[in-house]
């Protein structure tokens, strides 16, 4: 019996993708064998916080990790009352039936980020998922992350098919998701896109407000305690973050603050000299990675558009091609769980500066912002 051949240029790309990806899922299952223990570790934290949404009590650290150790261990929860109120549906289930239901919307949001990314190459995004620690991490433990990239994801795309208003409301969903919040309103400003910003900041008022109907009028306080405490940002140092880069320098939180202010300039001109959506919309995913002071090793996913953006476009200098590529790679997310982070941290916060920068430079005529929506 006799098959037929791959001969053309395009078959023999689908295929070696495909190749790419069994060999990086792979090498991300044995991984995720290697870790096992920690299968769910934070989806436990967001379904008992669900079962106390509403309650009143969504932040008393008492009564949730009480409910937590019938499952695993403890985390202390850091999002907003009408994220948890939405989870209410998972929390009604049993647990293991939660966990399959919660993996399997993962993944599949994680698709849909890759496949609706504007300008994104889908088949070199499929690649980077597949080889992705970070991914395979997140879902390991059941992060939320893949649902915030989804929105983000639909933001950019609605804003790409001429419907502002919708993309405000969608970038309004990743309110939760500090690093997505943090970029995304810059980008919005610095092109003037003011119909998205207000369909987005009316969303977003509309989301915050709900949560004095949902936890009462106190709830703020008992957030601003819970994402304060140490325990829910331990281990700074190992942040692939300015706040991560700082922790090894003099005088770190004046380093960060300097940090951060350049980082942000240097996002605005970034966004007033690219008018393309997705990158731009990688662009400002990966800036908040380095702007967020809460981020760990399954947060470098953020990195994911930017990354395959810089390998996929022409006229990349081939030495930022190949750090993209390294960085696709698990080295990074090995190296920061070591005894010495910062050689994970430096490569990565380099990369985002380097590309932001190479993307400012690459341009000589004068600052000329998209069209508002």
């Amino acid at each position: 019996m006799s098959y037929p051949r791959l001969t053309t240029a395009s078959g023999r790309t689908v295929l070696a993708a495909a190749l790419a990806c069994a060999a990086g899922l792979a090498v991300n299952l044995w991984l995720a064998a290697m870790n096992a223990k920690g299968f769910g570790a934070d989806f436990n934290q967001f379904y008992c916080a669900s079962r106390l949404a509403g309650t009143g009590h969504l932040y008393d650290w008492d009564a949730l990790r009480k409910l937590e150790a019938a499952h695993g261990p403890a985390i202390r929860t850091g999002r907003l009352p009408v994220v948890a109120l939405g989870w209410k549906l998972i929390g009604w289930m049993p647990y293991p039936t939660a966990r399959g239901v919660w993996l399997a919307a993962s993944i599949v949001s994680i698709l849909f980020f890759a496949l609706a990314w504007p300008g994104l190459n889908r088949l070199g995004a499929l690649v980077a998922l597949c080889w992705s620690a970070p991914t395979a991490l997140l879902l390991l433990v059941g992060q939320d992350t893949p649902f915030w990239l989804l929105f983000a994801a639909a933001g950019l795309l609605l804003l790409s098919r001429g419907k502002p208003r919708l993309a405000g409301v969608a970038f309004a969903l990743c309110i939760a998701k500090y690093h997505l919040a943090v970029a995304f309103p810059i980008m919005l400003v610095a092109q003037k896109r003011w119909n998205v910003l207000a369909y987005g900041a009316a969303a977003g008022a509309v989301l915050l407000g709900a949560g004095f109907a949902i936890e009462g009028p106190g709830w703020p306080h008992r957030y601003w305690e819970a994402v304060t405490d140490p325990q829910f940002s331990p281990a700074a140092a190992r942040m692939a973050n300015l706040r991560g880069i700082a922790w090894w320098l003099p005088w770190p939180g004046a380093v960060e603050a300097i940090l951060a202010i350049a980082v942000v300039y240097l996002l605005w001109r970034f966004f007033r000299r690219t008018p393309q959506l997705g990158l731009a919309g990688a662009g400002a995913a990966a800036g908040g990675l380095l702007l967020a002071r809460h981020g760990y090793n399954y947060d470098f996913v953020l990195l994911i558009p930017l990354l395959v953006f810089t390998a996929q476009r022409p006229g990349i200098p081939v030495w930022l091609k190949g750090w993209a590529v390294l960085l696709l790679s698990p080295v990074a997310t090995l190296l920061v769980v070591t005894n010495k982070p910062f050689l994970a941290q430096v490569p990565i916060v380099g990369f985002v500066i380097a590309a932001l920068v190479r993307e400012c430079l690459a341009k000589t005529d004068a600052d000329a912002p998209p069209r508002p929506a």
